[in-house]
């Protein structure tokens, strides 16, 4: 999906309304001009448009969106949802956090703030891209809160090698070349391994690897990744797809870009 959904004008005011006529097939169409700020005869034109595209139905007495039409209507309006949600993300005010205290910390001292090996640690007097202070006293090791956030933390990103798998109708781990996968792997310095399907977890096992995270695997491995754990993620097109888009997300909801690689590792 490139650019924002939310920009392309024409399109959502064909999709509203098509949802005008799925809330209600009688609605006349000056009352959707009315409803959405536009003339009678745009509307028309708009119609016109969707009925062109099967989308919209006037075999009967009343337009009607198609069994297409409302399929596109629900996967663009859960498309709009995401897109907005990633701006409000963006947008959030976030005042505390909490953190590991690297040292010995004194409520009311400012801290820099700074992750290491996968964790938010606060350090005491300390310069960094993001600051605070501290709410209250906390030893070496203690989680301390902290307020008055300012600056990012910079995120030191981990690194993605997906081997990518052939699909069950295609063979599944019956046709992965073993050898080419063993060869991939060899130098990866490994913190996590993900697995996206069942093909995924028996090519693991047969490789000697122990996967960690198996239950919801992209959300797991991004997470992962954000805390600087470098991962290797096993599985079908399918599965490889959804983290390509998840790391296209990540991209552009924060402007932070994962380092990863594909490698397909089926037998040609």
């Amino acid at each position: 999906m490139k650019g924002y959904l939310l920009r392309d004008l024409k399109r959502n005011t064909e999709l509203l309304i098509l949802a005008e006529f799925l809330k209600n097939s009688s609605v006349k169409r000056r009352d959707i001009a009315e409803r959405l700020g536009v003339t009678e005869q745009a509307v028309s034109q708009y119609i016109s448009t969707l009925v062109e595209e099967s989308l919209l139905s006037t075999s009967q007495e009343h337009p009607k969106p198609t069994k297409k039409g409302v399929q596109l209507l629900q996967e663009r309006f859960f498309q709009l949802n995401e897109e907005i949600k990633g701006m409000l993300r963006q947008i959030q005010v976030i005042d505390t956090c909490i953190a590991i205290a690297a040292a010995p910390i004194e409520g009311g001292e400012r801290v820099g703030l700074v992750m290491r090996k996968g964790r938010l640690e606060a350090v005491p007097r300390m310069e960094s891209a993001s600051m605070g202070v501290a709410r209250s006293d906390a030893k070496k090791g203690e989680e301390v809160l902290v307020g008055g956030l300012e600056g990012m933390v910079d995120l030191e990103l981990g690194e993605l090698l997906m081997l990518q798998l052939p699909s069950e109708v295609s063979g599944g781990s019956r046709n992965v070349n073993l050898p080419l996968a063993s060869k991939t792997l060899k130098g990866v310095g490994i913190g996590e391994v993900a697995v996206g399907d069942l093909v995924g977890e028996v090519v693991a096992c047969r490789l000697g690897l122990s996967p960690t995270l198996v239950h919801a695997p992209v959300q797991s491995t991004m997470n992962a990744l954000s805390k600087g754990v470098n991962v290797v993620f096993l599985g079908t097109h399918e599965s490889t797809e959804e983290m390509i888009l998840a790391i296209e997300r990540l991209k552009n909801q924060t402007g932070y870009s994962i380092s990863h690689r594909i490698v397909d590792v089926g037998k040609k």
